[in-house]
């Protein structure tokens, strides 16, 4: 293998664009497969952040809100009544309802979120100050994507354009539906969202959906069917599901998922299939220097080292490049632009064309296995 990597070194001092000119290629789709990804991932997290922001096990909605986050209306003795059933460990509400942020004239819509503190309903990441607890008065956390606007701790914000309250934390970016999100108790939730929608007759007593984390080792699916029943014996009907199918009904998201993905899934084919295609090439055009050492001496698994050598420093290439690109695009892009680049998707883009690399490498090395020593003589024979 030392021989292998020395021959690559060695290829590269001499003649760096041989390599150069494959990395190229594989860069543009990679970059490409790099940008569509993410712009899935961004789309799917600004429509879903709510939902992704918190840690429970099952969601718990009414059977007419069709698993609609915005329709569902829970009464809370519901909620009430999920706390008493074997394997709940603890349940939250959560509560959403459009509305309007003002802040220093700039009026922006946003996503109100009343939530129980201490609960699962709690959003996981506070990235600075604190989030609201039950009872407080006229006060608010704020999503990462509102302080981008402009807006800090400490600031006072108007809800609604009639209540005013002041922002005493930020979590992590929990959008929802494309809109920043503002975390509040659930009597300032219930009072805004009477002001807004009048006709709903938004109440302390209805929430939205109830949160649920069971208790350990016990299996979420088994316990959603005994909370059915148990509120059904008081005359609630509610359905409950995962929050991964929770997350799955939210308007938008399948269609995005199914549109972009298809995309997604071609731009890796190509990759796949122009990989292989370079691991071919790569083999043509070095057959003759290859059939001479293999007429000195060298083996085969010389030969199939240096040439997986190659290709994986033009995936590295490929991939690091790609990557930085993507980043540029995305800081670059107006922050209207859906376009938000994480390590995750740029790592399992990275890992896919690896694999697709690999693919290739291994159907040139039986291309390589074929190459015979006497055609160093530049003779068929």
């Amino acid at each position: 293998m030392r021989l292998a990597i020395r021959l690559v070194w060695l290829e590269l001092r001499r003649s760096p664009s041989r390599l150069l000119r494959s990395a190229v290629t594989l860069t543009v789709l990679a970059a490409l497969a790099m940008v569509l990804v993410s712009l899935v991932d961004t789309l799917d997290r600004r429509s879903t952040g709510v939902l992704r922001a918190v840690e429970a096990d099952l969601v718990v909605f009414n059977v007419e809100a069709r698993q609609q986050v915005l329709r569902s209306r829970v009464p809370r003795p519901a909620t009430i009544g999920v706390g008493f059933v074997d394997g709940v460990h603890e349940v939250g509400v959560l509560s959403v309802v459009p509305t309007t942020v003002t802040h220093e004239g700039d009026q922006q819509r946003a996503a109100l979120v009343g939530f129980n503190a201490r609960t699962p309903a709690e959003p996981v990441r506070v990235l600075e100050g604190r989030v609201p607890t039950d009872g407080e008065p006229n006060i608010a956390a704020i999503d990462a994507a509102l302080q981008r606007t402009g807006i800090e701790v400490g600031d006072r914000i108007i809800l609604g354009g009639s209540l005013e309250v002041e922002v005493v934390g930020v979590v992590a970016e929990a959008m929802f539906l494309q809109q920043p999100s503002v975390w509040v108790p659930p009597e300032v939730w219930a009072r805004t969202g009477a002001r807004a929608f009048p006709e709903r007759g938004y109440a302390e007593a209805i929430v939205g959906i109830g949160l649920v984390e069971v208790q350990v080792g016990q299996n979420p699916a088994e316990v959603a069917p005994d909370i059915v029943a148990e509120l059904a014996e008081e005359d609630l009907d509610v359905e409950v599901v995962s929050v991964r199918e929770a997350v799955a009904s939210v308007p938008g998201v399948s269609a995005i998922r199914a549109t972009f993905g298809g995309l997604v899934v071609l731009a890796i084919g190509v990759v796949v299939l122009v990989s292989a295609g370079l691991a071919l090439l790569q083999v043509d055009r070095d057959r003759a220097r290859n059939a001479g050492l293999r007429a000195i001496g060298a083996g085969t698994d010389v030969l199939a080292g240096a040439l997986l050598s190659r290709l994986a420093v033009t995936w590295a290439l490929a991939s690091a490049t790609g990557a930085l690109l993507a980043t540029a695009l995305a800081a670059a892009v107006p922050a209207a632009v859906p376009l938000a680049v994480r390590p995750a998707p740029l790592a399992l883009v990275a890992a896919v064309l690896g694999v697709a690399v690999g693919a290739g490498g291994a159907v040139a090395l039986h291309r390589i296995r074929k190459i015979d020593p006497a055609e160093a003589l530049g003779e068929s024979w």
